[in-house]
């Protein structure tokens, strides 16, 4: 904004528009300037694109492509039952393939003692024995009661021992009941009341010696019993969540390898590695509109959204048409997922060997297509072949998923070398170097533009002075001359 230092006034003497002359010859010079912004932009949005493959790259890597890379992702195992009624059942890896029979006796229990709030009030009894407070024991735990307290208060007490005794407490004044539980289940889990006063009994109404413990599970495997403190555990790599015990009634548990599992994580690797072989393949192919090059602000202002949308969309297409380090990731990642796994014996040592195949047609850019029906058949037959296929990790022999892995590391850094992190607090790559020196050059003519513009001020200033002289030389000589004819 200009001050009131800064307001001129042109074309006083002259008649002339001086303001719009002067405008319009620094439009030639803003020309320049925008054909500077509009390299910037460009360089700008190369950056931005090749961040956004590195990000890909990290999510391939991390996610997918490391999924397939680790060996229990291939021992993955499922557990089903001929009878769900008794018990929930799933695998974990570690379970065995195989049948196994189970048969619930007993559910693993806790303790609940409970007394009807029918005999003494908590005042009654404190003015009966004509004491101030009262002491009993839960579990060895000393719990004392004050004259006054209600039983809120007695439960608050109980609870905050809770930690030590294994031991909570409920009121509920509708019923006019007590109750005493256990947090855990098993033989460990238990009440044991000490009470010289029989407070716990005149008041809480509970029996006069409290002293009970609670059950462990009884579950057979194969006809052997065994027994588990919880209704939830593990036992040879399956976790059991029993509901209900039945004398007699066996049941069925198969193992076996988890199948669909395994399936949609190499879909997911599939997916996600398809996904950037077609991004860059479209980069690569991209035709180049130059008669597109960026909108400058003033040519966004007199348009519409969508022809500002459209003309970018040309203007940022084929920046990477060529280019020779997307194409190398490109033709390496094509590479690495269609040539064998060296070392491994047997038939399985290429993903076109499971059923992952690389479509003829060129216009794909190499992504790869699953043959469902026959990665179950080698994941049936071989489950351990497939796995090497994408997880061996052998000196000289790596999986497809492994090398990978490896080569995506590398990939980042040649990126990062050219467009650098968004992370970073300094870029110091080669396009953050060239969109640096791009700012330089823009301020150097913005202040050159500057200078120029004062310049012309100047001129015509000048010549607006030289003008105003000229008239009143003119203006004087006339008045000379009418005084002389006068």
């Amino acid at each position: 904004m200009y001050g009131i230092s800064n307001i001129r006034f042109g074309g006083i003497a002259s008649g002339l528009d001086t303001d719009g002359i002067v405008k319009k010859l620094m439009q030639v010079e803003q020309m320049k300037i925008d054909r500077f912004q509009q390299q910037k932009t460009l360089l700008e949005w190369k950056r931005a694109d090749y961040r956004s493959i590195n990000n890909q790259l990290r999510t391939f890597r991390e996610g997918a492509s490391w999924n397939l890379s680790m060996e229990k992702t291939f021992m993955s195992k499922m557990a089903t039952t001929t009878n769900d009624s008794f018990f929930n059942v799933t695998a974990t890896n570690n379970a065995a393939a195989g049948n196994y029979s189970f048969e619930v006796k007993q559910l693993a229990e806790g303790v609940t003692v409970a007394g009807d709030l029918t005999g003494k009030s908590v005042e009654d009894f404190f003015t009966e024995n004509n004491i101030e407070e009262v002491t009993f024991a839960i579990n060895g735990q000393d719990v004392t009661i004050s004259k006054g307290d209600d039983y809120t208060d007695i439960v608050d007490k109980i609870n905050a021992l809770s930690a030590e005794t294994g031991v909570r407490a409920i009121y509920e004044g509708s019923m006019e009941r007590f109750f005493l539980f256990t947090e855990a289940t098993g033989v460990g889990a238990k009440i044991e009341i000490t009470d010289n006063n029989s407070f716990t009994n005149q008041v809480l109404g509970l029996e006069e010696s409290v002293n009970q413990t609670g059950k462990n599970a009884i579950m057979a495997f194969n006809g052997i019993d065994l027994e588990f403190t919880s209704n939830s555990f593990e036992f040879i790599g399956l976790n059991f969540d029993l509901k209900k015990a039945a004398l007699g009634e066996i049941v069925n548990v198969q193992v076996s390898n988890n199948v669909d599992q395994i399936v949609d994580e190499i879909k997911a690797f599939v997916e996600t590695y398809n996904n950037i072989i077609d991004d860059l393949g479209t980069k690569l192919s991209e035709k180049r509109y130059r008669d597109f090059p960026p909108l400058t602000e003033e040519q966004k202002a007199d348009m519409k959204e969508k022809d500002i949308e459209a003309w970018e969309e040309k203007a940022r297409s084929g920046l990477f048409r060529t280019d020779p380090l997307l194409s190398n990731i490109a033709s390496d990642m094509r590479m690495t997922v269609g040539n064998a796994v060296t070392g491994l014996e047997g038939k399985y040592k290429t993903l076109s060997s499971i059923g992952i195949t690389t479509s003829p047609d060129w216009k794909d850019n190499g992504k790869l297509y699953i043959d469902e029906d026959k990665l179950r058949a080698a994941l049936a037959e071989d489950p351990d072949g497939v796995a090497k296929i994408f997880n061996n990790d052998e000196a000289n022999s790596q999986g497809i998923a492994k090398q990978l892995n490896s080569k995506i590391t590398g990939y980042f850094e040649k990126i990062a070398t050219t467009a650098g992190r968004a992370t970073d607090i300094y870029d110091e790559s080669y396009l953050g170097k060239e969109i640096m020196n791009m700012d330089e050059r823009i301020d150097t003519m913005q202040l050159r533009m500057q200078m120029l513009e004062e310049k012309y001020w100047r001129q015509f200033a000048a010549m607006e002075t030289a003008l105003q002289q000229m008239q009143s030389q003119g203006d004087w000589i006339a008045a000379q001359l009418g005084v002389g004819l006068a």
